[in-house]
């Protein structure tokens, strides 16, 4: 959050000095990543992405950026891949995925559809 809470020309820089501090924080990956989607670097936010995803299966916020992410800039095939490596993923954790995976209406769901819906509220 602090990453977007700095005026435009100085996020790059705050991002820098959190990723030396932080370099395998996966909500750190997950700032530079929507960092480089708001800057419309699509390949390097895919990079950032998969890398968030990598470190840290288990957080769900990750998965659901990345899949809104691929639904908005990327191929039916890629939005699928995303999908089904989130599925065998199983994840647990984030701030949107928990709010959305415990609400008692949602109990039944299963992990794709928990994905589509956190995506959706993004």
């Amino acid at each position: 959050e602090a990453i977007f809470m700095e005026p435009r020309p100085q996020r790059k820089t705050k991002s820098v000095d959190a990723l030396k501090r932080c370099e395998h924080d996966p909500h750190v990956l997950l700032a530079v990543s929507k960092l480089f989607w708001c800057e419309r670097k699509l390949q390097k936010c895919r990079e950032w992405f998969n890398r968030t995803v990598k470190i840290e299966p288990d957080l769900g916020d990750a998965w659901a950026y990345f899949y809104k992410f691929e639904l908005l800039n990327g191929t039916e095939e890629q939005q699928e891949d995303v999908k089904k490596r989130c599925i065998a993923a199983e994840p647990h954790h984030g701030e949107q995925w928990c709010k959305v995976s415990k609400n008692i209406k949602n109990w039944r769901l299963v992990t794709e559809a928990i994905l589509i819906l956190v995506a959706k509220d993004l």
